[in-house]
């Protein structure tokens, strides 16, 4: 695939980078700052993509970036969400204008979003939300919601016609396996594909056995 990588630049992203080009796709990274990116993630590596300077906050930068480069694929890797409940979102322009700048381009995208754990459903209360339990990085429901309300692409068989089908990756702590990015990544023929609504091997904390607090 052709994919666009937002916050190459963070935590996540950087080691999206090499994980990607292993994965033999053809990347492009938008970076508010090149020189950043640069001191974080080997030649060898930038080498193989294209780096493009721009904020995720402009739809109309994501739109032209896709274009320009025949995206097929997003990974939005930027920004930070509130972590308690009664702060204000930090992150919600950005998902806002990835999205919609993914409409603007005239392509039909394939887009994951950067979210959290508590997104995902309580085990064994579908529809019910670890968020409602553990109220942290709530802000991951804003994400949920508005992607919701966009209007769902085109069938499968009409591939060729814009629109954005979308997915919020939700994974709870992440620890890099090596503190500094390889310079070289061994290719990697199997593809990763996982779908998943509560967190696996996840046992909850027993809330259902507490009345008023089950569902």
């Amino acid at each position: 695939m052709r994919v666009l990588l937002l916050g190459a630049t963070g935590n996540v992203g950087s080691r999206l980078l090499p994980a990607l080009l292993a994965h033999s796709h053809t990347v492009t990274v938008l970076v508010r700052s090149e020189s950043k990116l640069r001191s974080l993630i080997p030649s060898p590596l930038l080498s193989k993509v294209s780096i493009v300077t721009g904020d995720a906050s402009s739809s109309s930068t994501i739109a032209e970036t896709l274009k320009t480069y025949a995206c097929n694929a997003l990974i939005n890797a930027a920004g930070q969400a509130s972590v308690l409940p009664f702060q204000a979102p930090k992150m919600q322009h950005i998902i806002r204008a990835v999205a919609q700048g993914c409409l603007d381009s005239g392509l039909r995208i394939r887009a994951w979003f950067l979210g959290g754990m508590t997104v995902l459903d309580y085990p064994s209360f579908p529809g019910t939300r670890i968020a409602r339990y553990f109220p942290l990085f709530v802000e991951h429901e804003q994400t949920f919601s508005y992607l919701s309300s966009l209007p769902p692409p085109p069938p499968t068989s009409s591939s060729k016609e814009a629109g954005l089908e979308w997915s919020i990756f939700c994974p709870s702590v992440m620890n890099p396996k090596n503190k500094s990015i390889p310079e070289e990544v061994p290719e990697r023929g199997n593809p990763l594909l996982a779908q998943k609504d509560t967190p696996a091997g996840f046992a909850g904390w027993g809330v259902d056995w507490i009345p008023g607090l089950g569902p």
